[in-house]
């Protein structure tokens, strides 16, 4: 949270805010929204396989040197703190609606003053909602994505 915070406020950002638990919540949000969507996508390999729950710490990731980065990159707290900040107004991954046929169906809903239009679209294979300012700090971190480094 400490870092969360500190991020946020050298942006000028005024829309994190909450208790400290509220915050808490939020961070981790965040951080299993990375280890559900980024799962298999990321460069090196987990640091202790036989018993790490999430994505990081890794083996086999560098910066923009070449040098191995050890512990949490500063990249990955910036987007963990980003998707935080997108869960505390709105549900990172959804879950998919679905019809009595077993359809999937992604629903829109648009609300203009008196008037409310709700629409329904099927759907093969539902990716996750692209985030792009926490994803772009995620790039760095994912297998032929860029440089393949991590920029710290």
């Amino acid at each position: 949270v400490a870092f969360a915070d500190s991020y946020f406020t050298v942006r000028g950002v005024s829309t994190w805010t909450g208790t400290q638990d509220q915050k808490e919540y939020a961070l981790i949000a965040g951080t299993e929204y990375i280890d559900l969507r980024w799962r298999g996508e990321l460069n090196g390999k987990l640091l202790f396989p036989d018993t790490q729950w999430l994505l990081f710490p890794r083996s086999g990731v560098v910066d923009d040197q070449g040098r191995p980065v050890v512990g949490i990159p500063e990249i990955l707290k910036r987007a963990t703190a980003e998707y935080a900040l997108i869960s505390l107004t709105q549900t990172l991954m959804s879950n998919p609606s679905i019809d009595e046929t077993g359809t999937v169906l992604l629903e829109s809903t648009e609300v203009v003053g008196p008037i409310t239009e709700t629409k329904k679209y099927q759907a093969g294979f539902i990716r996750s909602k692209p985030y792009p300012k926490a994803d772009g700090y995620m790039l760095p971190l994912i297998r032929g994505a860029g440089s393949g480094g991590v920029y710290v």
